[in-house]
């Protein structure tokens, strides 16, 4: 049985030429529809400003046993989530003009590694919107920032307070109307004054602790350039969608072409065998 033969070089060289009008006019109009394309676009602009986020511990005024780990520090991860919370998010809508979604796609955090400096980058449809943008989003986290340590601040002064409230019950139920002679009731109740005197310490120094929310450590500049650099990718993309376009045109063409001289063919009548 006889197989259909391998494509040498010279079929491709014939091919091309065959099918030389139909490729070169798919990749001219492939290259044109990328050269508008790029031209059409609407430029985009970024401004970039960076916050430092101090470390906020997350259990102020908590008393550690022996052999316990306390709560670990609200993380990067955290204040990430604090930038691209809705509060912030909305704001930046209203000044980019544009809606929720497409606001949350333009801003962009990134942190490096082993340090809390936040990179905040906001893209805009012109340099002035891009400024305005990075500027209404630093400071609105810095606001959301602060309510949220001074609610954590607020909260845990409020427990210590409550608890420095039970033991001074507990340790007024225990003198009240008797004198403490008993060796292991002097023994408890000095232990309650001793928690109630480092408690009333904590308090002291959450109260007189920096609040400090951040700060911004580089501000925003305004851009000169557009973010679109490589303005010669989509004729050049375009340009090579249209060149296999036309290879498959032409592929397409010869096996036509072959179907139809097939069917021209008349068919050759079979050659009779001749009894021996």
């Amino acid at each position: 049985m006889s197989g259909r033969p391998d494509p040498v070089l010279s079929d491709y060289f014939r091919f091309a030429r065959r099918n030389l009008l139909v490729i070169g006019v798919m990749t001219v109009l492939g290259l044109a529809a990328g050269v508008v394309q790029a031209l059409l676009a609407p430029d985009t602009y970024t401004a970039s400003a960076q916050v430092f986020a101090p470390a906020t511990p997350v259990h102020p005024g908590l008393e550690r046993k022996p052999g316990q780990r306390l709560p670990r520090e609200v993380t990067v991860d955290t204040e990430t989530q604090i930038l691209r919370s809705s509060s912030v998010i909305g704001r930046v809508a209203t000044a980019l003009g544009v809606s929720p979604e497409t606001a949350a796609e333009r801003l962009v955090v990134t942190v490096p590694t082993n340090t809390r400096v936040l990179t905040v980058s906001v893209s805009g449809s012109t340099p002035d919107r891009a400024l305005n943008g990075v500027g209404v989003a630093t400071d609105a986290y810095l606001v959301l920032r602060a309510q949220i340590v001074a609610g954590v601040r607020q909260r845990h002064l409020e427990a210590l307070q409550s608890r420095i409230g039970v033991l001074e019950s507990r340790l007024a139920s225990m003198t009240q109307g008797t004198v403490v002679r008993n060796t292991r009731a002097r023994t408890h109740r000095q232990a309650l004054i001793r928690q109630i005197n480092e408690m009333e310490r904590q308090v002291s120094a959450l109260q007189k602790q920096d609040t400090s929310s951040g700060e911004i450590v580089r501000t925003a500049v305004r851009p000169r350039r557009p973010d679109r650099n490589n303005s010669e990718v989509p004729p050049v993309s375009y340009a090579a969608i249209g060149l296999l376009a036309g290879i498959g045109l032409g592929v397409r063409r010869d096996r036509r072409a072959g179907r139809t001289r097939h069917d021209a063919t008349p068919p050759q009548p079979r050659p009779r065998r001749t009894p021996v």
